[in-house]
């Protein structure tokens, strides 16, 4: 059956618990079901095409520690070091509504499995919503996080920035940054170096490196997973609750990841066939 813009939309709005009041056309969403006993629970992944270098900004030419350009952040480095473990690529942007979806749901397990060791997690900072809305405000909210990284603070700052989005996919709120170090626990000498890292907007090159490369390898989309090289469904993993508040299988989700296995029926099928098509 197909569907047209305003359906693929309608449902990424549910998933993602807003409003967007008829944004641009250019976000498409490839909507993923899983049927569960009381209602089709329905979560998606936000698709944008590309305008130039999405906005403005620049930042200076620094690099994460570690990091090439156009590489993504390995944020559990210490905790791999010397073990063979699946690699978990996590492509997302701080203002997708359906990566907040992910992150609620998804997101302390994923952590969970990093900090233990038992995956090594590759973050990918991207800007669809720059690219589709125009400006570079998620290109600078990127950039904070690469901050709060190098402060040691890479999870906490994380769920922290996540939980002040936009419900409008507009930019971060005056003053946000400052609120998610803080509740991140960025004190004293790391916070000074937090701010003035902030200000210099010093990452916003990496981060346009990090989209640019992952779009030439095909994905054009947020939030993707891809476990050791094939692109997960992880929608599969959603067995409950409702369209504002879905639930997930944390374990199924979790044997996914430490196996480094996915399914047949669990892959993303279009994202591993724009990644081909990339490829080739």
């Amino acid at each position: 059956m197909s569907s047209t813009p305003n359906d693929r939309k309608a449902k990424a709005q549910a998933a993602a618990k807003v409003d967007h009041g008829g944004g641009p056309n250019r976000i498409l969403v490839a909507g993923l079901v899983a049927v569960v006993a009381l209602a089709a629970i329905i979560a998606g992944t936000i698709f944008a095409t590309r305008s130039g270098s999405g906005g403005g900004g620049g930042g200076a030419q620094a690099l994460p520690t570690g990091t090439e350009r156009g590489e993504g952040i390995v944020v559990n480095a210490d905790e791999v070091k010397g073990k063979d473990v699946p690699t978990v690529d996590v492509y997302e942007d701080f203002r997708c509504p359906v990566c907040k979806v992910y992150e609620v749901g998804l997101g302390k397990t994923t952590q969970e499995l990093a900090e233990e060791g038992k995956i090594k997690l590759v973050v990918h900072l991207k800007t669809v919503i720059d690219s589709s809305l125009g400006g570079d405000a998620s290109k600078v909210a990127a950039s904070t996080a690469v901050c709060a990284a190098e402060q040691g603070k890479w999870f906490e700052y994380h769920e922290a920035l996540f939980a002040k989005q936009d419900p409008q996919e507009g930019p971060f709120a005056d003053g946000a940054f400052g609120e998610a170090a803080q509740e991140a626990g960025i004190t004293g000498a790391d916070r000074v170096a937090f701010d003035q890292c902030v200000a210099d907007q010093r990452y916003t090159d990496y981060v346009e490196s990090v989209d640019d490369a992952s779009s030439k390898r095909g994905i054009n989309a947020t939030p993707v997973i891809v476990v050791n090289g094939t692109p997960y469904n992880w929608a599969s993993t959603v067995n409950g609750g409702d369209q504002q508040n879905p639930q997930f299988d944390t374990e199924k989700y979790a044997k996914v990841l430490t196996s480094g296995k996915v399914a047949p029926e669990e892959v993303n099928d279009q994202m591993q066939k724009d990644m081909a098509a990339a490829q080739g």
